[in-house]
């Protein structure tokens, strides 16, 4: 833990990098159509709506080499169901482009981009 604490104080081009990356992709994500909700840090969620669709979607990404965690009941309510993102400060710019590319094939395909959650 001290290890760390240095690193945050010595390097403070990292939380630099963190927040440009979240910056960058709340911005991304909501140009695209996704509902982010109103979060404010490194974790992003999107939000999808029924659990079905929401699983569909994760499996789909995930196959693609994009990770995320589906958050549904009881974490959250009933047709509230999201994708968990997370960045980091060492995402790179090619990176952070193929989660948006492979998120926005796959929200395309199940229309949950621009209609907001759709209620279950």
């Amino acid at each position: 833990m001290i290890k760390a604490v240095e690193i945050i104080r010595s390097e403070p081009e990292r939380q630099e990098r963190l927040w440009a990356n979240t910056r960058r992709m709340m911005r991304e994500l909501t140009a695209l159509g996704f509902d982010i909700g109103h979060t404010e840090t490194p974790v992003i969620p999107i939000l999808i709506g029924p659990m079905e669709k929401t699983f569909r979607i994760w499996r789909e990404v995930f196959d693609a080499g994009v990770f995320t965690n589906p958050v549904v009941p009881p974490a959250v309510p009933e047709g509230r169901c999201c994708l968990r993102t997370s960045y980091m400060a060492t995402h790179t710019d090619e990176q952070l482009d193929f989660v948006l590319e492979q998120l926005e094939r796959v929200g395309k395909k199940y229309g949950v981009l621009g209609h907001g959650i759709e209620v279950a």
